[in-house]
Parts: C-alpha cells; structure tokens; sequence
C-alpha cells in the first residue's frame, strides 16, 4: 500500500519522501491557519454570520486543497484570498451598497467565468506566453510579497491600508519573534536540518508566549447557524449593471492571482519539467476556479491558491501529498483549534521572510537576462512593494516588457495573450 501511494504521487521522480511531505503539510498549514480566524472576522464586516463564513472557509479550503493533491498532484494549499474578501466587505457591501447576498452572487459567477477560461485553456495559453524571465520575476515577486507580509505583521514596516509608511517598530516583541524565527530558519537550513521552516515557526511561538503575544481565539460554536449561508447568495445579481464590474475584478485578481503563484510557487522546482511547464496545469487551475463556486455557494468569497503554500514547498514538499496532509488537518481545524491557536500569526513571519529570499533570482538566473528583463523584473518587484499587489506587479511587469519590445522594433514578436493580459489588468486597476 505504501509504495502505490508513493508512486501514485511520484515520490521518486519528483525526490520527495514520506517524511519530508508530511513535515511540508504541517508546515504550510500552520503557516495559512490563520485565515479560519481572520476570514470571519472581514466578511462579518460585510454582515455575514462568522459562524457561516468560519463553516465555509473550513469546508471548502479543506476539500479543494485535497482535492489539488489527489487529482492535480501539486503541493499546493487553497483557502479565501484576503485580497477578495476585503474587496468585498469593503468595497462591495460598504462602498456600493449591494447586501452580502449579492456580492457571494457575484463571487459565484466569477468563479463561473474561471471555469469556462479553464475549460478553454485560455489561462494555459496565456502561462505559456509569459516569457521565461517574466516568470523569474513573478517568482520574485511572490518572494517580495511573502516578506512584505512578514515584514507588515512583524511591525517592522509600518503601513497605513497597503501603502508602506516607513519603518516601523524594530524593537517590539513582534520583531523580536520575527527575528528569533528568521535566525532560526537560516541557522537551520545552514546546517541542512531537516523541518527547518516548522522548527522556524514552533521556536517562534514558544517565544512569542514568552513575551505574552500568544493568540487566544474565541471558539465559534457548532450549530444549526453555520449553515444558513447555503445557497443565500443571489444569483440574479448578475442582470444588474452595476455588479458587472465587481464580478470582472473578482476574476482578474482571481485568474491572474492565481497564475502569479503558479508561476512563482514551482520555479526552479521539480514541479516543473526541464521546459519549465507545469504538468496537470488544467487540473490545478480548474480546482480554485470550481473552489470559488462551490465557496460562493456556502458563504465564502473567492478561493485561491495560497502564496503560504511556499513554506510547505521551501520544506522540501513536492508532491500532492503535501496538500492532502494540510487539507486534512483544515478539516479537523475544530478540534485542532486549540493547538493552532497556540501558534500566533507573527510566530510565522520570521519563516515567511525565509522562504520569500529563496524564490529570488540566483546569481547564475541574473548572468543571463538581458537588459530589457532586468528592467522589467525590478519594476515588477517596485510595484509589488507599492502597492502590496500581485496583479498589479504583473500589469507593470507585462506593460513595460511590451512597451520595450515595441521601442525595440520588435512589435510583430509582441505575444496577443500577453498584451490581452495586459489590457484586462490595466482594466481592472482602472474600475477597482
């Protein structure tokens, strides 16, 4: 039994091992944990029952994130993206007004939209498109993304909504377990020991309990309440005008959210054959696309691939086994509250600096770009840092590299599904 499960999921060809896989599981699911804490918390700005959306986010980052790792075979975890859901707390119910029961109808079709895209691999085409050293710096992107998080939970940088403010506290008990986990994780991976990132980030806590900033979350009650979110949403959102945007920003920070990842997540991995292309590319795409509907239909918004599955694949993780082993303990997230709770979101933050520093380009990738790709991969990472967004890093990273070919004279060679990308991000920054 043993060794089918090992060859259903390529132990070998992919260099992983039992140990490794589930240390990666754990890791990345204490690492994305939070998100069954904070996810209530936003939509219930929007007036959804925490109850409804605590089920929910339980339920379908559960099941997809397995699901990615039995049919997909990709370590990937999934769960409500906060970039959705603050759009659609703050935005959609607070600013224009709809009720919750309109913006979940709008996610849903979204995430329709998702799956006709992935049913006729568009979203493929336009993975392909993207040259090799745009994807090198969309991994460096996603890198610069993950420290921003660190950097912003830790306190070390001091924001005001995503634009940074400066430097902020560097000497407050927040850093200090930033910096006890970050020292950590490099000690660690120094000496090549094995669950470097989970070490990282139990060390951390320990330490942050020390110094009195553990977590203590009050439990959400099991009951009939979880439930009445089930198919609330108002699907016939879809005749009014005005929702037509929403549901078009929805899908162009899911869709290319979603390919960042991809695309930052299995560089310079295993993940990817020796052409850089992922297998079972169609499979994994139509899961957060199917996720988000079936999401939508419980009482949650868009569901993504997450940036913090980077953790479990900086551990070593390399097969969907990672993902079945974080789903399952998302499943069982009620009687592991607990324990999760023990481990505060900045005990993660030292890790996530860690693993944001490993997905940037090597000396060896730098030898080999050319001027046009340096530019356009620092104005990838500036814009990233700015605007604390991934599809808007991906909209100057595209621009500009267009806009270079073209000066260049090289408009004939100008990808149509990478200037079509370009003109549906502009659009959504333009209606956002």
């Amino acid at each position: 039994m043993m060794s089918k499960i090992e060859s259903y999921f390529g132990f070998k060809q992919l260099g992983s091992t039992w140990k490794i896989e589930i240390l990666a599981g754990l890791s990345t699911f204490l690492s994305l944990s939070y998100i069954f804490v904070v996810n209530p918390a936003i939509l219930s700005e929007a007036g959804i029952s925490k109850s409804v959306v605590f089920f929910a986010t339980v339920i379908v980052s559960s099941l997809a994130t397995i699901i990615m790792g039995l049919w997909a075979n990709k370590p990937f975890s999934l769960a409500p993206g906060l970039e959705m859901n603050a759009y659609v707390a703050f935005i959609v119910v607070g600013t224009l007004g709809f009720v919750w029961q309109d913006a979940l109808g709008a996610v849903f079709w979204s995430g329709v939209v998702m799956l006709i895209i992935n049913f006729l691999r568009i979203r493929e085409y336009i993975i392909k498109a993207i040259p090799d050293k745009l994807k090198s710096g969309l991994a460096a992107a996603v890198g610069v993304f993950l420290m921003l998080i660190a950097l912003k939970v830790s306190g070390i940088l001091a924001y005001e909504g995503i634009q940074v403010q400066g430097i902020g506290l560097l000497t407050s008990p927040e850093a200090y377990v930033f910096y006890v986990g970050l020292i950590v994780a490099l000690g660690l991976r120094y000496f090549k020991v094995k669950g470097t990132i989970l070490i990282s980030i139990i060390v951390a806590s320990v330490v942050a309990h020390l110094l009195g900033i553990g977590t203590v979350v009050e439990p959400v009650q099991i009951s009939k309440e979880m439930l009445s979110g089930t198919f609330a949403f108002n699907l016939g959102v879809i005749f009014n005008p005005k929702i037509i945007s929403v549901i078009l920003i929805l899908f162009i920070i899911d869709f290319y959210g979603s390919i960042a990842k991809f695309i930052g997540l299995t560089r310079n991995t295993t993940i990817v054959d020796e052409k850089g292309d992922m297998p079972k590319m169609k499979e994994a795409l139509a899961i957060d696309g199917g996720a988000t509907v079936v999401g939508a239909t419980l009482g949650t918004t868009n569901v993504t691939t997450y940036v913090e599955s980077a953790v479990g694949i900086g551990e070593g993780g390399r097969t969907g086994l990672v993902s079945v082993v974080s789903g399952i303990l998302m499943l069982f997230f009620l009687l592991l509250t607990p324990l999760v709770n023990l481990v505060p979101v900045v005990a993660t933050t030292g890790a996530l600096l860690f693993v944001g520093l490993t997905l940037l380009p090597t000396k060896k990738d730098l030898k080999t770009y050319h001027w046009t790709d340096v530019i356009s991969v620092i104005a990838m990472l500036l814009a990233t840092i700015w605007t604390f967004g991934l599809d808007k890093a991906m909209f100057v990273g595209f621009g500009l590299f267009i806009i270079l070919q073209v000066i260049q004279g090289q408009w004939k060679k100008v990808n149509p599904y990478l200037l079509a990308s370009t003109i549906l991000l502009l659009l959504s920054i333009l209606l956002a």
